[in-house]
C-alpha cells in the first residue's frame, strides 16, 4: 500500500503529472457527484455554493492537495448539504461510489493506452487507479470527517451517533491515529483488496 502513492513518480515527470491531475479530478468529482443527489433531492445548498460545477477552486483544499502529493491520499471541500435519514446515507455513499468509478476509469485508459510512446500516460493513470481505490476504502470508514461517519449519522443508532461525536472531539488527531491504526492492522488493505477484486471481475466482464 506504501506504493500507491505520488512522490514515487517524481523520476517520470510525466507519469506524476499526469496521476497527480487524475487524483485531483477524481477528488472534485466525489464533490460533484455527492452535490448532483442532492440537488436531486431538492437541497440548494450545493449549487448555491458552486459545487455543481467542475471549478477546482470550489472543491480542492491546499492541505487537501498537499496531503494527496506526499502520501497519496488527500481530501476535497466537504460538500454543503442539509438532508437527513436515508437521504443524507445516500448522498454521503455517493463520494466513494465516485471514487471507485473514477478508477475503473483510469484503468480502462491505462489498458487501452498500453506501452510504447504512450508508457508514461498509462502508469500515471494506473498509479491514479490505485489512489482512486484507496479514496474509495478510507472514505467508507465510519470515522468524521468522512461519508461513512456522514452514513452513521444519518442512519445510526442514537448510540453511534454518540460514538461519532466522540471520535470527532479529537480532531484531526484523532482521525490521524485511528487511520494508522486501521493501516497498521491490515484493515485498509482488506478493502482495497475486495474493490480491487470487484474492479477485477467488471474488467473481465468487458474482456479486459
Amino acid at each position: 500500500m506504501l506504493n500507491i502513492g505520488l512522490l514515487s513518480l517524481l523520476a517520470d515527470p510525466l507519469a506524476f503529472l499526469v496521476a497527480f491531475a487524475a487524483c485531483a479530478f477524481g477528488l472534485v468529482m466525489h464533490n460533484v457527484a455527492q452535490a448532483w443527489l442532492a440537488n436531486r433531492y431538492k437541497d440548494s445548498g450545493p449549487a448555491r455554493y458552486g459545487f455543481l460545477s467542475l471549478e477546482p477552486r470550489v472543491h480542492l483544499d491546499v492541505l487537501g492537495i498537499i496531503f494527496l502529493i506526499l502520501l497519496g491520499f488527500g481530501f476535497p471541500r466537504p460538500v454543503p448539504f442539509r438532508l437527513y435519514g436515508a437521504k443524507e446515507a445516500q448522498v454521503a455513499l455517493m463520494g466513494p461510489l465516485a471514487f471507485f468509478l473514477m478508477a475503473f476509469i483510469y484503468g480502462l485508459l491505462a489498458a487501452l493506452l498500453g506501452g510504447g510512446a504512450t508508457s508514461s500516460f498509462a502508469e500515471g493513470l494506473s498509479r491514479a487507479m490505485g489512489v482512486m481505490l484507496l479514496h474509495a476504502a478510507i472514505f467508507l470508514f465510519p470515522v468524521p470527517p468522512l461519508d461513512g461517519a456522514r452514513v452513521v449519522y444519518a442512519v445510526g443508532s442514537p448510540q453511534a451517533r454518540r460514538f461519532m461525536d466522540q471520535l470527532a472531539s479529537y480532531g484531526p488527531l484523532g482521525f490521524l491515529v485511528i487511520f494508522l491504526v486501521l493501516n497498521f492492522a491490515g484493515v485498509t488493505s482488506a478493502v482495497i483488496y475486495g474493490l480491487s477484486g470487484l474492479l477485477g471481475t467488471i474488467y473481465r466482464a468487458i474482456g479486459l
